[in-house]
């Protein structure tokens, strides 16, 4: 009997052939992962990067056992905290209590992130740099903008990178954005490559420090204040206090009659400091250039005979907590001189 003729074989598979288009789309997929890891770590967890191996790292505000760990396993000399001094806080108590029981050195630095840097923390943070302990560790709240500022300055300092290399610390990947605000810490360096450009000079780490000394201008954020007149008034009139500022930033002041804008802020105080008038200045349509002078006629209402403190200073922005910049918080030098009433 003859074997049953078997069926044919099935045809081979076919070759699935990946297309530009698919491949694209798997490329497109694994970078939408990574993106969304990279923005996880950035966002809701700690922020953590090495600046320069072995001597830098940043991260966001860590908790006081993360803190440890890190301190353990990079075997971490100093934390410097860019949020300033807060012993009101939990976060800061925390952070003290962990540094000390690890015997590392703690330094405190007060920078914003939305505010030019005041020149004399800079240089601390210069010194900090140049005399503590390695291993590093920068954080400010979120490990971006504060802790971008001070890791581009590290790199500026202790390493041979150029300027746009260090600047890369200031970049997206580490949750720093230059729009609004936060764009002022951009500037702050937009600043040092244009005091470079006009000496026709590369940036060398001891050019850095020499600018940070003698160079650095935090925009239009410096005045010269004077008292025009007399200190003692009469009792039962009213008061016109006349103040003249000459502007020695780098910078043009811009005056408006709308809101926003630079103002000049006066308030008169009794010696226990108590508050017995505050107002503003300069409501008026005026641009003031570098070197040339503003004067200001500060009225204040009938105070009783006796001595109080006149105290002014420029600010920008809108009069109201947290949404106006004072001079003084970037060092410049703020009016105080005694008035009389008699």
């Amino acid at each position: 009997m003859d074997a049953p003729e078997l069926p044919p074989p099935p045809p081979p598979a076919p070759v699935r052939r990946l297309t530009r288009r698919r491949l694209l789309q798997l490329a497109g997929g694994a970078a939408a992962l990574g993106l969304g890891a990279e923005v996880l770590r950035v966002v809701v967890r700690t922020n953590e990067h090495t600046v320069i191996p072995g001597r830098v790292y940043r991260t966001a505000q860590l908790k006081p056992d993360q803190l440890r760990e890190l301190i353990a396993e990079k075997g971490v000399r100093t934390v410097v905290n860019l949020r300033g001094v807060c012993t009101d806080t939990a976060w800061y108590l925390g952070e003290c209590r962990t540094t000390h029981a690890a015997n590392v050195n703690q330094e405190d630095i007060t920078f914003s992130a939305k505010r030019f840097p005041a020149p004399a923390e800079v240089r601390r943070l210069v010194e900090v740099l140049d005399h503590t302990a390695y291993p590093i560790v920068f954080h400010c709240q979120r490990g971006a903008d504060r802790t971008g500022l001070a890791s581009t300055v590290a790199v500026l300092l202790h390493t041979d990178a150029d300027l746009a290399t260090a600047r890369r610390q200031l970049w997206p990947r580490y949750g720093h954005v230059a729009v609004g605000r936060t764009a002022v810490l951009d500037a702050f360096f937009d600043y040092y490559e244009a005091w470079l450009a006009r000496r026709g000079e590369p940036h060398a780490p001891d050019r850095f420090r020499q600018w940070v000394n003698t160079g650095y201008c935090p925009g239009p954020y410096r005045a010269e204040l004077t008292l025009v007149g007399g200190t003692r008034f009469p009792t039962g009139q009213g008061l016109r206090v006349a103040v003249r500022a000459r502007n020695t930033s780098i910078e043009p002041w811009r005056f408006t009659t709308g809101r926003g804008g630079i103002r000049l802020c006066h308030t008169v105080t009794v010696a226990d400091g108590t508050n017995m008038y505050r107002s503003y200045s300069g409501h008026f349509a005026r641009v003031v250039p570098p070197g040339e002078a503003v004067e200001f006629a500060c009225g204040v209402p009938p105070l009783p005979p006796g001595a109080y403190q006149f105290h002014a200073d420029l600010i920008d922005g809108e009069p109201i907590e947290l949404l106006d910049t004072a001079f003084v918080q970037y060092g410049s030098e703020p009016l105080a001189v005694p008035l009389t009433i008699s």
